[in-house]
This record gives structure tokens, C-alpha cells and sequence, in this order.
């Protein structure tokens, strides 16, 4: 009777948590995506293991029935398995030269394994070890990084890019994840239904949301740069005090609330393809919803709604 500890059975489970990790990843997880990647890369490692020699998997001490099942010595394997755990096939894998050493690979086995705390720790922080692991690991053992990885690829490619600095590897990451969401989401959803949620949550027109020492905060619907849809609110900002009659708006912040995604920044807004800047005039403007002393609310004939005068100057 062979061994149902076999390469193919490690390499699946470990394909299936991967693709459960990033996920996790995606939806802001982060203790379930570090468990899910430790159990990733020790199902990985253990068929890199399988593949030297299927004896590599059996623990050195107590019960030597394992030991002697994968050497087929016995032909029955024994009705408990008892194979090492994640950091001992790590170990393993670094002494015959498969694996460089990693304080941030063994930080998330150890978290994995509940020997350390969370802490300040964040997903973000073990993304990169653990795809590289993963990938090192597929490449050794002659595997497809595209078939294991599937529709996470480009997000994978992103993570390893050194082309890219960090903010743009952050950036693209998440567009690709609020693609992720939005497929989980609507993926199943009859035809139309992602249009018609969008005009429900979508306001258009210029807005004055608020007023500071600062400056003056905007707010207008945008088209998401991951998800495509016009259901982004895009935050822009004018320096105060004086409001013109055509102004130059600088773009902080974007929030889509179809896929989740959120910008935070100029650099960020710009990475993402959108312009950091709109032109706009002071008809522009269809509502001021700040209760600050901008000036009397007064109806508006054109809007048929109640609207605050934008004055010539603040």
C-alpha cells in the first residue's frame, strides 16, 4: 500500500492555502493570512522534501514507524501520522541548500505556530517572504508558478518586482486585490446588477465637505482605477483662504465603495493612472454640506435644492 503522503497531495494542499492566504490578504485578515501562508509554505517544503527523499519527513525521535513506512520498509502506514512540523522541514531544506536563511520566513512560521505574538505585526509585513518562498520552492521542484499561483499571478509579479519602489508595489497590490473583492463579490450577480449599485451610491457633482486652517476639502464621484466602475469618491483639496472664481484642486484621497479600494495621497492617486489636479469654476460646485460660516443656505433654482452661496472670497 503506498504512502498517502505523497508530492502532488503536498503540492495541492499547498496551492489551495496559498490561494486562501491572499485572500485573506486582500480583505485585511491578517492572522488568518498568517495562517494560512505558514500552512502554504510547510505543505511546499514538505514536497520539496518528498521529492529528495520521502524519509526526510520523518521525525528523528520517538516512534520510528513513520521512519521506516517511507523507506518501505513497512508497506502499511501507520494509522497516525507523525511527520516534522514547519521549521523543522525549513531547516532541512536550508542544510541541503534549497532555502536561504530568513528572519522574516521563520517570524511568520513562529506566528503560525502561535510561538509569537501578533503584536505590531501586519500582513503586509509577511507578504513578500512568503511569495518568495513559495516561488523558490515551485522553481526548484520544476512547477508552474502561473498554474499555482492563477488569477493571483499579477499581484504575485507585482510583490517580486524590483522595478517597482514601495509605494507603487503597495498600490498595484491593492487594485489587484479590489479587483479580487469585487469579482468574490458581483462575480455571481446577474448582468447589470454592479451598473445599477453604482448609480445608487454614486453622487455626482462638485462638493464642499468641509473647511480648515488648512484648506478646503472637495469631494466628486470618480471611475475606480481598479474596478473600473464610476463609484469612487475622489477627495480634493484647495488651499484657503481665498476661493476664485477657477481654481487648480489637488487630489488626497480616493475611496471606491463597489471594490473597496482606498488611495491615500497624492503619490499614491498618481500611481494608481489618475490626474493629481482638476481645474474647476465656481458653478461648478453643486452642494457646500459644511455647517461652518460659509454663508446662508439659499435655494438654488437651477438644482431645485437647498444649497449655501459659495462666496466670492473666505
Amino acid at each position: 500500500m503506498g504512502s498517502p503522503i505523497t508530492f502532488e497531495r503536498l503540492l495541492s494542499g499547498a496551492r489551495d492555502f496559498a490561494h486562501l492566504a491572499m485572500g485573506a490578504h486582500a480583505e485585511g485578515q491578517t492572522e488568518v493570512f498568517l495562517l494560512d501562508a505558514g500552512v502554504s509554505v510547510e505543505r511546499l517544503a514538505k514536497a520539496a522534501l518528498v521529492r529528495v527523499h520521502p524519509t526526510l519527513l520523518a521525525e528523528v525521535k520517538g516512534n520510528d514507524d513513520m521512519l521506516l513506512h517511507f523507506a518501505g520498509a513497512l508497506l502499511t502506514p501507520p494509522q497516525r501520522f507523525h511527520t516534522i512540523g514547519a521549521a523543522a522541514a525549513i531547516a532541512r531544506l536550508r542544510k541541503i541548500g534549497i532555502l536561504p536563511r530568513s528572519d522574516e520566513l521563520d517570524g511568520l512560521i513562529e506566528l503560525r505556530n502561535g510561538v509569537a505574538h501578533l503584536g505590531a505585526s501586519s500582513a503586509d509585513d509577511y507578504l513578500a517572504p512568503f511569495v518568495e518562498t513559495i516561488c523558490k520552492l515551485l522553481d526548484h521542484t520544476g512547477q508552474d508558478r502561473g498554474e499555482f499561483w492563477g488569477s493571483w499571478s499579477e499581484a504575485i509579479q507585482v510583490t517580486l518586482d524590483d522595478r517597482f519602489d514601495r509605494v507603487q508595489k503597495a498600490v498595484y497590490l491593492r487594485m489587484d486585490q479590489a479587483r479580487f473583492r469585487m469579482e468574490t463579490r458581483f462575480g455571481k450577480l446577474p448582468e447589470g446588477t454592479v451598473e445599477s449599485v453604482a448609480r445608487t451610491i454614486g453622487e455626482t457633482g462638485l462638493v464642499i465637505i468641509d473647511r480648515s486652517p488648512t484648506g478646503v476639502l472637495f469631494r466628486t464621484l470618480s471611475s475606480c482605477p481598479a474596478c473600473g466602475t464610476e463609484a469612487a469618491t475622489l477627495f480634493l483639496k484647495a488651499p484657503n483662504p481665498t476661493l476664485l472664481y477657477e481654481m487648480e484642486l489637488t487630489a488626497e484621497e480616493l475611496h471606491c465603495g463597489l471594490c473597496g479600494l482606498r488611495l491615500a495621497g497624492t503619490q499614491e492617486i498618481e500611481v494608481a493612472g489618475l490626474s493629481t489636479t482638476m481645474s474647476c469654476k465656481v458653478e461648478d460646485l453643486r452642494e457646500v454640506i459644511n455647517d461652518g460660516p460659509i454663508g446662508s443656505v439659499t435655494e438654488d433654482p437651477d438644482l431645485g435644492r437647498a444649497r449655501r452661496p459659495v462666496e466670492d472670497s473666505w
